[in-house]
């Protein structure tokens, strides 16, 4: 993703804070890998091994106010996702997340960031918490979500980290390991037997609750293949909401639709239990076959 940023200053050897509008970045620059992560959201908006172009894609459209959700990338939806509660997705992507930690290593980089509840999120949602991302930036890109319950009650929470991986041409690709049967979110949820793998010449909303741990994604255009590691999810939602949609979406390229898929770890349901000083973790790795040999 090539993007303009405006430098603030170095907080190490590799990572940069930098500006895009009202939007703080951290800017990654290390010998195994590049990317960019924004405190708005806790949102990796790049993340590329050296030498490669982006596995993760981001609209040219996307609105960079510090208010708006951020189109692309990995953005996080939590405590739930969809449109189990307002607004959409959740407020942490709507959030301005606190840096925690730059940690240098010699395969590369780990940042973390922080959010807990303010007045705005209470409003929202009545339970204290303490969440945590931790990016690990190697030629992998592992995404861990832990979030704490710091209340005196048990809450439930749903969520997805929710990953748009670029591809050259989405007709073209294609992912695996996906299970045999399928939620579809186009026919009111309705259950539907998987025919294989998922393919995109028409739009796709899909809940897929017995997926393998790992999915692949082939961009034969692209000629690259993408894994996606999840954990702590119930599903898989694989989407991509094909041309008419996709013109519709005032932050989406007209065309964006052809150049990513979605591979989303998600807790679909807003149900899963958290105690008083229990953590609950969501994870998603994403790298390419080089990385992964």
């Amino acid at each position: 993703m090539s993007m303009s940023l405006l430098f603030e200053r170095q907080l190490s050897a590799s990572v940069d804070l930098c500006y895009r509008q009202s939007v703080p970045i951290l800017r990654v620059s290390h010998p195994s890998c590049a990317a960019t992560i924004s405190l708005f959201g806790g949102h990796l908006l790049s993340f590329a091994p050296t030498g490669e172009s982006s596995l993760v894609w981001m609209s040219r459209n996307a609105v960079y106010d510090a208010q708006t959700p951020l189109r692309g990338g990995v953005p996080i939806c939590w405590p739930w996702f969809g449109q189990s509660g307002s607004p959409s997705h959740g407020f942490a992507r709507r959030q301005m997340w606190q840096l925690a930690q730059v940690d240098e290593q010699p395969d590369g980089v780990i940042v973390q960031l922080k959010l807990s509840e303010s007045a705005q999120s209470m409003a929202l949602w009545p339970h204290r918490f303490e969440a945590t991302v931790t990016f690990t930036l190697t030629q992998k890109a592992t995404i861990s979500l832990a979030v704490t319950n710091t209340d005196q009650h048990d809450w439930t929470m749903g969520g997805a980290l929710h990953s748009y991986l670029t591809v050259a041409d989405s007709e073209q690709a294609y992912v695996d390991g996906v299970g045999n049967q399928y939620l579809d979110n186009f026919s009111a949820g309705a259950a539907q037997p998987a025919p294989g793998k998922v393919t995109f010449e028409n739009p796709v909303d899909r809940i897929y609750t017995g997926a393998r741990d790992t999915l692949s994604l082939t961009d034969p255009a692209g000629n690259r293949r993408v894994y996606v590691t999840n954990q702590g999810a119930t599903s898989a939602v694989i989407w991509n909401p094909g041309q008419a949609a996709s013109v519709q979406m005032a932050d989406m390229d007209d065309d964006g639709y052809q150049h990513f898929v979605c591979i989303e770890a998600a807790l679909e349901q807003p149900d899963t239990l958290v105690s008083p000083g229990q953590t609950y973790t969501l994870a998603t790795t994403l790298c390419d076959e080089k990385a992964r040999r």
